[in-house]
C-alpha cells in the first residue's frame, strides 16, 4: 500500500497532499496529457510511482495505462464501477473516436491530436449517426463533457468557424475497437424516440 508520507520524505520536493492529488487528478480528468500545462506536475510524479498508483487504483476496479509514446496516462473504471455517459455524449465520444481513426490512417494528426472542423464533424455525426448534429449551444456543451473525460477540447478557429475540434490521443485507450462496433447501436431506428438516458 502506498505510503505518501514516507514518498514525500524520500522526494524533498513533493508533500504528501502533492501526492493524493495526483491520484484525485487522474481519477477526475481520466487522462492526463504531458503537454497540458496544468497536468504536467500530476502526470510527472504518477509516472514516477506508476506501479503504486497502479496497485492503489486498482484496487478502485480502475486500470491505469501509460502511453510512452504520446505522452499521456488513462485511468478506465472497469464497467461495474464507471460512470455512465449521457446518451449524446455517448453518440459524440463514438463519432470523435472514429474520426480519430481516420485521421490517424490519412496520417493527418500532429502531435497525436486530430484536429476536426465543424463542417466535417457535422457530416460525420450525419453520416454515422443519422441525425443532424446538436446545435451550438449544445454542442459546446457536450465537448466540456469531453473535455472532461479527456477525449477531445475546442479552441478558437482561425477561420470564420466558431471553433475547431481537437480529438486527443487519449480517446483510443478509453473508447478501444470494440467501441467502433457500437457505432450502429446508436443509429436510430425508424419511429425512435430521442432521449438522453445514460448508454
Amino acid at each position: 500500500m502506498a505510503n505518501w508520507e514516507r514518498l514525500a520524505e524520500q522526494s524533498q520536493v513533493h508533500t504528501v497532499g502533492d501526492f493524493q492529488q495526483a491520484g484525485y487528478r487522474l481519477m477526475m480528468e481520466q487522462v492526463l496529457y504531458a503537454s497540458d500545462r496544468r497536468s504536467r506536475v500530476a502526470y510527472d510524479l504518477i509516472i514516477k510511482h506508476l506501479a503504486i498508483y497502479r496497485e492503489l487504483l486498482g484496487k478502485l476496479g480502475v486500470v491505469v495505462v501509460h502511453n510512452p509514446h504520446m505522452s499521456y496516462l488513462v485511468a478506465t473504471p472497469n464497467q461495474y464501477v464507471a460512470e455512465k455517459m449521457r446518451l449524446s455524449e455517448t453518440r459524440l465520444a463514438l463519432v470523435l473516436r472514429r474520426l480519430y481513426d481516420d485521421k490517424i490512417h490519412a496520417t493527418d494528426v500532429v502531435a497525436g491530436e486530430a484536429f476536426v472542423e465543424l463542417i466535417e464533424l457535422e457530416r460525420a455525426y450525419k453520416d454515422l449517426l443519422a441525425r443532424e448534429l446538436p446545435d451550438k449551444a449544445d454542442l459546446r456543451e457536450l465537448l466540456r463533457a469531453m473535455k472532461r473525460y479527456g477525449l477531445a477540447k475546442f479552441e478558437e478557429a482561425d477561420d470564420d468557424q466558431p471553433f475547431q475540434v481537437v480529438i486527443r490521443p487519449g480517446i483510443v485507450d478509453v473508447l478501444g475497437e470494440t467501441a467502433l462496433l457500437q457505432l450502429a447501436g446508436h443509429a436510430p431506428v425508424a419511429g425512435e424516440e430521442e432521449d438522453d438516458e445514460a448508454a
